[in-house]
């Protein structure tokens, strides 16, 4: 049984790679397993300076140390040290009359701790007044957002690239940092490039509101390329601005979320990937409608972030995110393993995958899938 992904970068909806419920791990391949958070305390380094980070069990702690602090501010594990008077939320200082507060938007009239404004030019980048980043992967909402000859790419996720061919090595040559992402093996993007094992930008992790990915899901997975910087929101600070909506889709990584999605089909249910809303969202998932096979029949579908999100979203217990570990921080929870069909719904069966072929494989783990000409049954239910 092979799943196709529409992705929510225009250029991938509908032709997604395909995958297969417990891929190969030789050459390359896809393992399924889960990505630890850390493996020593220097990975939790988030340069914040008056934190003490550090790995417990796999896990960044963070320590917020006000010894570390002075000139009248606190520590805020999150941002730094900090003037007390400012209020939560980014709002301005109490006491001096509408001098600038920590935001962790992207406002340059109220960035970093009390009584600093961004200089004319910088951007507010999570709380610090920076240079913009108008090249490879710096995030965009119009074509004025990029210098030339880099444009706003929605294909991308909402950033600044430059096409290229993943297959010609001179044409590859984006420049210092940057690399050629392959979207599909023939059509690339200059991004910035990036490191997966890394987690904090100095050190070669992506931004705030991006993935680092080779775009395992659409590309052979022997022949990965390196990973690149791609927008994948990952809070509604993330969406500011975003003509498609302000609210984030922690399911999808793309801006435009609906209000409420608690009564749609959690991942791994039966779904029509042909059924969409006006905004090319799945009619029945709160993530995408992920094809099975030919026709529409599908299964609901989440993408996660691995760098910060290690499980996926529905039934971790039964369900383990896909993608290569320690390649690619992009992973896919879509296949539910069972013993019998008491653990599947919806007219899914407790089956072995099948080949491209039809023949099914069998193996130590059973799948909620839709029935086929070979399982028309699969592992029944003891109580049903």
């Amino acid at each position: 049984m092979r799943v196709a992904l529409a992705l929510g970068w225009a250029l991938l909806v509908g032709c997604g790679r395909t995958v297969s419920p417990e891929p190969a791990v030789d050459g390359g391949a896809a393992e399924v397993m889960e990505e630890p958070g850390c493996a020593a305390d220097a990975e939790c380094d988030d340069d914040v300076a008056c934190t003490a980070d550090r790995c417990v069990d796999a896990r960044c702690v963070r320590v917020a140390v006000p010894s570390r602090c002075g000139d009248g501010t606190v520590c805020d594990a999150l941002r730094g040290c900090v003037d007390p008077r400012c209020r939560d939320g980014g709002s301005p200082c109490e006491a001096d009359g509408g001098v600038a507060c920590v935001d962790l938007g992207a406002s340059t009239t109220d960035c970093g701790r009390c009584g600093v404004r961004c200089r004319v030019g910088d951007v507010c980048d999570r709380g610090a007044c920076v240079p913009p980043l108008r090249g490879p992967s710096a995030r965009c909402r119009r074509a004025s957002d990029c210098r030339e000859p880099f444009a706003c790419d929605a294909d991308v996720g909402g950033v600044c690239s430059l096409p290229c061919d993943p297959n010609d090595p001179g044409a590859a040559a984006c420049g210092a940092g940057a690399t050629c992402l392959s979207l599909d093996g023939e059509m690339g993007r200059c991004l910035r490039a990036c490191d997966p094992r890394e987690r904090t930008v100095n050190r070669g992790a992506c931004s705030s509101g991006q993935v680092c990915t080779a775009l395992w899901l659409t590309n052979d997975l022997s022949r990965l390329g390196e990973p690149a910087c791609v927008g994948f929101c990952q809070s509604d600070l993330d969406c500011q601005g975003d003509p498609r909506g302000g609210r984030c889709s922690l399911r999808t990584g793309a801006c435009g979320a609906r209000a409420d999605d608690s009564r749609m089909a959690v991942d791994g249910t039966l779904c029509d990937a042909s059924a969409l809303d006006p905004a090319g969202r799945s009619l029945r998932c709160r993530g995408y409608c992920a094809r099975v096979g030919t026709g529409s029949v599908g299964l609901c579908a989440s993408l996660i972030e691995r760098s910060t999100r290690q499980r996926c979203y529905d039934d971790p217990a039964t369900m383990t995110p896909l993608g290569p570990v320690g390649a690619d921080n992009l992973g896919l929870c879509v296949y539910r393993a069972c013993t019998d069909g008491c653990a599947c719904a919806g007219g899914a069966a407790c089956i072995y995958p099948e080949d491209r072929e039809g023949r099914p494989q069998p193996g130590p783990t059973r799948y909620c899938l839709p029935p086929t000409r070979s399982q028309p049954v699969g592992a029944a239910c003891p109580t049903r």
